[in-house]
């Protein structure tokens, strides 16, 4: 190699960040960030570091390798300048040193990594890992390249299998070879002289993996037989098979024994059928020379991947080609970039990007893979049947599209869902969204090559990137006018914003509804010139042709009209094209859709809250590590969609349960209680401990008071060796202002006004306590009523002023005057535990006070629920009898929405929802697909806008789990007064009775899902 073409050492390393605690643990030792220029510190010696390296003025994060001048091997730089070159998938790279010639170190820039092999395979690594076939084939793959470099490796053990966890693909790598005269070998045998910690990593000395290492020795010089390598590879791809057994035995002893006569005694265990049982059996004893056992086992590794890419090309995308393939015997498409391209950076934005993305209309990115000689990367992708252009142009033969309005709202909602994600597309065209094979047909945005970050809805722009028939004004003006330029130098751009992509996806809206035209001209160079003079002839030609009575054609122009407004500020935003797109479908489809449980992630197993906050679309939950706000614009937008608005962490309540969640009265303060006795107030949408507390008990439930935001109640329910208590807290001053203490297991509190409250226990008394306006610390019983033998839960009605209790197989409602209550009895086989009483709105009675209210039936609706089904009752209907709305077994919950209008109730497997105007049954949903057992509540998110009452429902479950369901009814379908309730009870037909000669029925109400 001529002087000229020898590599650089590294000039020096950028030391950035803060100390970091110690997590990817080698020996000890901890990987550490500093701030500022590095410096030749002995206080910042470590085995190895985590830093930034800058050669030539490329910045790179590396791990700093340091070793003694000593310790390394003769022409160690020869070496180390030829692994500088050594550019290979699952090789370790190093990309520099330096030498420190006063202290006598050098120093090695190296590509970081996440874990061991060692880690992973003792279970301290549980981070993303390749598939197994991927496994095998990478490190047979890493060893086989190296050995064609003529390069032995001689120290391989599970310390030096590296994962890359931040790599994309996640990538398995060969480390640490022909720098240093010493192994592990030595390091871990002085640790063990020193005891400095115990020996559990003595198995991967080199003799436990080295036919030729039979006897201990700790310099890496005398192993220069590849075939060393080969059967050391054979016992670290079987330690990885069975997480940990070593392929010569089960301990140290024998292991060394086993080595010296060749006998894996633990090969059987992998079992004769198992694929890399003869690979590896090969490599450890080859039945004949003349074959390079560790290529045989890397083809056969490679035939048994789960990815086969097919010759027939579906298509091209920005940076690759697309073509047909199997994954897991699956049908898929797939994206295939070469890994020498220029714009590399790209690939990768786009395959960390879309392998985090998960929504119905993204098309889904199933898996990375390199290829198997490493010159390409895969994009799996799921299949499709074709383009919107496809469709637009006649060459589309897959099944049946959705109406014209669900497509243009699945659109909306897979770039809104991208959008939501802090995320800017840049390339909506008719080509990027896809038609899915499956039905009901699903629309798919597709192709995030361009795909960017954003901030607040903005984004930087170093160069302008997609389509220029599809660009919105400000794009095409800034991607033109640095074209003018005379300067070969980059132009400095503007910030752009996502309403960029919503001029993009509007021209896509009105190409699709027009079958083939653009809005803004006949032609490319027409369209062009027109979006800069903001003339959308095409839009206008439309419009003036529509028929006077296609009521949807003119709503649609209209939102398109306002998607390619010339002014990014004047264009509409996506939140509210998905509500419109949404009202209109709703309006077009009278038949009963589906209810469909939110596939959206959250990360984690979160508590959710159980009510929703009172006055914004907003959901919170939390864990032990992490509390959460998502929202969004408006309840139209489907929950996967929401986004992550404020994130409060770190919390420090590690393998702590989170056992209640709660918004106070004007949804300014949420408090959580933890399973060490740990209760934390934080504001919203500050994020700011405003209280936190270790109690003497654990807070299963919290009730906030009606009228003071600050003031709330803390308790547990039902726990039966506990102290019976009530913490009254003030998060104003953060502290417990009193305790009420409870002879009894305590059921449930209720705050009834400002300064009282009540408190029932699972004995039968319920105690009314008054805190003295003036001073709250102070508390005396004015009220004791007896429910009976037992009492389980109460209810608060504000407009009536009545307390409702239920227990000992009957229902009490109490007045604070008057000290006998009314009574319902229940039947003692009922063994129902809970119930929930209807807040109807609207009626009317306001001014007519306390008095009108406790006359009119309509504020006295109860639903609870037994083992023998779900009713209904009302103690002011004439026969005051219960009605049964399901015989559904194991009912767990009912609950009524905030508005009043609608009832549902989970039993083990069963989601149900009546219309509380007149009991119909409006929907069931069977949701033992989702896995989660014993729902425990069921909370509305529930808001009105347009014509629609959009709802988000939430069940939580006791597996520390919670489920989200969401629907919308259309107004029109829900009748504007009040029906009575029925007071007679048919055991036989729980459907309401309706007389068919009768012409004035009533239609039923009909759900309306929001994904149908």
């Amino acid at each position: 190699m001529a002087d000229a073409e020898q590599p650089k050492p590294a000039e020096d390393f950028i030391f950035k960040g803060k100390r970091l605690d110690c997590k990817n643990k080698i020996f000890g030792k901890g990987f550490f960030l500093f701030d500022g220029y590095w410096k030749k510190n002995e206080n910042a010696g470590a085995e190895k570091k985590r830093v930034k390296s800058k050669t030539s003025n490329l910045k790179k994060e590396v791990a700093i390798r340091r070793i003694k001048n000593e310790e390394c091997l003769d022409g160690w730089k020869d070496v180390a300048d030829k692994l500088i070159y050594l550019n290979h998938n699952n090789i370790l790279q190093v990309f520099g040193y330096e030498e420190d010639v006063a202290n006598e170190w050098r120093y090695f820039a190296l590509e970081p990594y996440s874990a061991t092999l060692y880690e992973y395979c003792n279970g301290e690594y549980n981070g993303p890992m390749p598939n197994k076939s991927q496994v095998l084939h990478q490190i047979t793959n890493g060893i086989f390249y190296l050995h064609g470099q003529g390069i032995v490796h001689g120290d391989l053990n599970p310390l030096n299998v590296v994962i890359a966890a931040q790599s994309r693909p996640v990538r398995i790598k060969i480390s640490d070879f022909g720098l240093s005269k010493f192994s592990y070998s030595k390091q871990l045998s002085q640790k063990k002289k020193e005891g400095e910690q115990p020996f559990e990593m003595e198995l991967c000395l080199r003799k436990y993996w080295y036919w030729a290492m039979s006897e201990e020795t700790d310099s890496l010089e005398g192993i220069e037989d590849a075939t060393e390598d080969v059967i050391a590879a054979g016992c670290i791809l079987f330690y990885y098979l069975k997480r940990g057994e070593h392929l010569f035995g089960n301990d140290f002893e024998s292991i060394l024994i086993n080595l010296k006569e060749k006998n894996p005694v633990n090969l059987e265990n992998l079992g004769k059928n198992h694929f890399a049982y003869e690979p590896i059996k090969y490599m450890i004893i080859p039945p004949r020379k003349g074959f390079n056992w560790l290529h045989i086992a890397n083809e056969k590794f490679k035939e048994e991947l789960p990815l086969k890419v097919n010759r027939k090309e579906l298509g091209k995308g920005s940076f690759g080609k697309v073509f047909e393939g199997e994954f897991n015997g699956d049908p898929v498409a797939v994206k295939t970039m070469p890994t020498t391209t220029a714009e590399r950076k790209y690939i990768q934005r786009e395959m960390i990007t879309h392998i985090e993305l998960n929504h119905v209309n993204v098309v889904k990115l199933l898996d990375v893979a390199d290829s198997a000689d490493n010159s390409f990367t895969h994009l799996v992708l799921e299949l499709c049947g074709g383009t919107l252009m496809d469709y637009c142009e006649k060459k589309y033969s897959g099944p049946k599209l959705p109406p014209d309005e669900l497509v243009l709202y699945q659109i909306a909602n897979g770039l809104h869902y991208i959008h939501s994600r802090d995320l800017v597309h840049r390339d909506i065209k008719p080509e990027n969204i896809l038609i899915s094979m499956t039905t009901p047909v699903q629309m798919k945005v597709s192709d995030l090559s361009f795909v960017k970050k954003t901030r607040q809805d903005t984004f930087s722009q170093s160069k302008i990137r997609g389509t220029l028939l599809w660009m919105a004004p400000e794009t095409l003006k800034a991607y033109t006018d640095n074209e003018n330029k005379s300067t070969d130098l980059p132009g400095e751009f503007p910030d752009g914003t996502i309403k960029s992509d919503t001029f993009s996806s509007g021209c896509v809206f009105f190409y699709f509804r027009t079958r083939g035209k653009h809005p803004f001209g006949k032609n490319k160079v027409s369209a062009l010139a027109n979006i800069s003079k903001n003339n959308p002839e095409e839009l206008d030609s439309y419009k003036k042709h529509l028929a006077a009575d296609d009521v949807n054609g003119r709503i649609l122009a209209g939102l398109i009209e306002d998607m390619i407004q010339f002014e990014g500020k004047e264009r509409i935003g996506l939140p509210e094209v998905i509500k419109q797109l949404a009202a209109v479908f709703y309006r077009m489809d009278k038949s009963k859709c589906q209810l469909r449980f939110v596939e959206a992630s959250l990360g984690g197993d979160y508590k959710i809250s159980s009510r929703s906050h009172p006055t914004e679309p907003i959901f919170s939950c939390v864990n032990e590590k992490k509390l959460l706000f998502y929202t969004a614009k408006n309840l139209a937008i489907p929950f996967s969609n929401w986004r992550q608005k404020v994130t409060c962490l770190p919390l420090k309540f590690r393998g702590k349960r989170v056992r209640s969640l709660e918004w106070n009265i004007n949804g300014t303060q949420l408090a959580a209680g933890f399973s060490d006795r740990t209760l934390v107030v934080w504001s919203y949408p500050e994020c700011k401990i405003l209280f936190q507390k270790k109690l003497r008990i654990i807070i299963t439930e919290i009730n906030w008071n009606p009228t003071r935001p600050n003031l709330f109640a803390a308790y547990a329910s039902g726990f039966r060796y506990v102290r019976h208590q009530i913490f009254v807290c003030d998060s104003s001053i953060g502290d417990v202002i009193t305790t009420i203490n409870s002879e009894f297991r305590v059921s449930a509190v209720k705050w009834i006004s400002e300064n009282r409250i009540a408190v029932s226990s699972f004995n039968g008394t319920i105690k009314i306590f008054e805190m003295e306006e003036n001073n709250l610390t102070t508390t005396r019983l004015v009220k004791e009523f007896t429910h009976g033998k037992g009492c389980d839960n109460l209810e608060w009605n504000e407009r009536t002023q009545y307390l409702a209790s239920v227990g000992d197989y009957q229902i009490n409602i109490w007045s604070m005057d008057m000290p006998i209550p009314i009574k319902f009895p229940l039947q003692e086989q009922d063994g129902w535990k809970k119930f929930a009483w209807r807040l109807y709105t609207g009626n009317g009675e306001e001014e007519g006070g306390i008095e009108m209210a406790r006359k009119s039936a309509k504020n006295f609706t109860f639903a609870y629920y037994s083992m023998e089904g779900v009713f209904i009752w009302n103690p002011l209907e004439s026969e005051q009898q219960p009605r049964c709305l399901s015989d559904e077994k194991y009912i767990k919950t009912v609950a009524f929405s905030s508005d009043g209008r609608f009832l549902a109730a989970v039993s083990l497997e069963t989601l149900m929802i009546w219309s509380a105007e007149d009991w119909v049954q409006i929907h069931k949903l069977n949701y033992r697909y989702i896995q989660s057992r014993n729902p425990r509540n069921i909370s509305f998110f529930t808001t009105k806008s347009t014509n629609l009452y959009e709802n988000k429902l939430i069940v939580s479950f006791e597996d520390k789990t919670s489920r989200l369901f969401e629907f919308a009814f259309e107004e029109s379908n829900i009748s504007d007064s009040a029906s009575k309730i029925s007071t007679e009870s048919d055991d036989e037909d729980d459907d309401e009775d309706v007389d068919a000669d009768r012409e004035d029925v009533s239609p039923p109400k009909r759900l309306k899902g929001l994904f149908p």
